[in-house]
């Protein structure tokens, strides 16, 4: 009994982190050119600071706050 209950967590716990990886990953790839790389939200080039700071930034600060504020809202 014990390594069916033990193979199920697995499974589940592959299953969330899959779940999680999909999450983190863009819809689509982020707008990028010689001059920047553009927001996903609201298409406005993303600061360079933060560029510096989250190498993988995707949205402008203002878009990924908005975003979490609702993901926030969702959870609590």
């Amino acid at each position: 009994m014990a390594d069916v209950v033990d193979r199920a967590a697995v499974e589940t716990d592959a299953y969330i982190a899959d779940c999680i990886r999909q999450q983190r990953k863009p819809i689509e790839p982020p707008d990028e050119d010689q001059y920047g790389r553009y927001c996903l939200g609201c298409g406005c080039k993303i600061n360079l600071l933060r560029l510096v700071k989250v190498p993988n930034a995707v949205r402008c600060v203002p878009c990924e706050t908005l975003g979490e504020t609702k993901e926030h809202g969702r959870r609590g």
